[in-house]
C-alpha cells in the first residue's frame, strides 16, 4: 500500500493562470493546508478558482519556525501543499529547506510539476538548451557577487539567471566585467504575460538597450557558454606559475585551483599536492 503524502510541491502560473494544471487545483482543493511565499498572492489565486483554503506563510524571513510547524501538522495527518509566489517552489526558494526537513523526518513528498520559468526562458531563448547551468540571483554584497561572477566567466554550460527589473542594467553591467561583451545573451521578460519578450543579442547590445529604456517586469537572463579555458599556453605554464597569476588576478586560492584541475586535466587533489610541496 502507497504510503500518503504529506507533502506537496504544487507548481502555479508565471503569469498566465490558463496554465495551472487539473492536478494542481485538485490537490489544492483537497489538501489541509496551503503553505506560501505571501499570502495576498496565494489568496488571490485560490479566490479565482474559487478554493478556500487555510493559509500558512513560508519565506524566507520565517523558514526555522514555520518549518517547524508544517513538519508537526504533518504528523498529525494533515497534507499541506507548498506553493511559491510564481513557478516552481523549491526552486529558489526556501521550499528546498523544507523538502529535506521532511524526507529527515521520514514524511513522504511528492510534486504536481507545472510552469518554470528557468525552462520557459531557455525554451525560448534561442541559446543552447542541451546542457545550462543555473545560478538564480546573482548576489546583493559585493564578495559574494564578485565570487559568483568568476565562477560566471569560465562556465561552459549556458548560464542562466534571474533579475528583477530595478537591478537589470546595473547586472548587467557587471557582467560586462568579467564575460566578453559580444557574448551572445537572451533577455525573457514577462514570460506567458500580455507582455512577453524575448530581446536576442550581445551582452553590449543588452547594455546599450536598457541604458536608453527602464526596464519593466521580470526578467530572465540567458548567456551563451564561454569557450574552454583550456589552452596549449595554460598548459606549458608549470602548476605553482599558474596558480600564482591566477591569485593575482583576484581568484580566490579555490577558484584557482579549479581552474588548473580544468586546463590540465587534473584533479583538484593533485593541484593542491603540487601547490602545497
Amino acid at each position: 500500500m502507497q504510503e500518503k503524502i504529506m507533502l506537496y510541491l504544487v507548481a502555479t502560473p508565471i503569469g498566465n493562470l490558463g496554465d495551472i494544471s487539473s492536478r494542481a487545483l485538485e490537490i489544492l482543493e483537497n489538501c489541509d493546508v496551503v503553505a506560501c511565499e505571501d499570502t495576498r498572492q496565494t489568496g488571490k489565486l485560490l479566490h479565482h478558482f474559487e478554493i478556500k483554503k487555510k493559509m500558512i506563510s513560508y519565506h524566507e524571513h520565517n523558514k526555522v519556525s514555520r518549518g517547524t510547524e508544517l513538519i508537526a501538522l504533518a504528523k498529525e495527518g494533515k497534507v499541506i501543499a507548498l506553493v511559491s509566489d510564481a513557478g516552481c517552489p523549491g526552486i529558489s526558494d526556501p521550499g528546498e529547506e523544507l523538502v529535506k526537513e521532511f524526507y529527515e523526518q521520514g514524511l513522504t513528498v511528492s510534486v504536481i510539476p507545472g510552469p518554470s520559468a528557468v525552462i520557459s526562458a531557455l525554451m525560448i531563448s534561442g541559446l543552447p538548451t542541451d546542457q545550462f547551468a543555473f545560478y538564480g540571483f546573482l548576489p546583493t554584497d559585493n564578495k559574494n557577487r564578485k565570487n559568483e561572477l568568476k565562477k560566471l566567466a569560465i562556465e561552459e554550460k549556458t548560464i542562466v539567471l534571474y533579475e528583477a527589473p530595478h537591478r537589470l542594467l546595473k547586472t548587467l553591467n557587471y557582467l560586462a566585467k568579467y564575460i566578453e561583451e559580444d557574448r551572445e545573451i537572451s533577455i525573457v521578460r514577462e514570460i506567458t504575460k500580455i507582455y512577453e519578450e524575448v530581446i536576442r543579442g550581445t551582452l553590449k547590445n543588452m547594455i546599450d538597450n536598457y541604458e536608453s529604456k527602464t526596464p519593466k517586469g521580470e526578467f530572465v537572463i540567458i548567456i551563451k557558454g564561454g569557450i574552454s579555458t583550456v589552452s596549449d599556453i595554460n598548459n606549458d605554464i608549470p602548476v605553482d606559475i599558474r596558480y600564482q597569476q591566477l591569485l593575482d588576478q583576484n581568484y580566490s586560492r579555490k577558484d584557482a585551483m579549479r581552474i588548473i584541475a580544468k586546463e590540465k586535466s587534473m584533479s583538484r587533489r593533485d593541484v593542491y599536492s603540487i601547490i602545497n610541496k
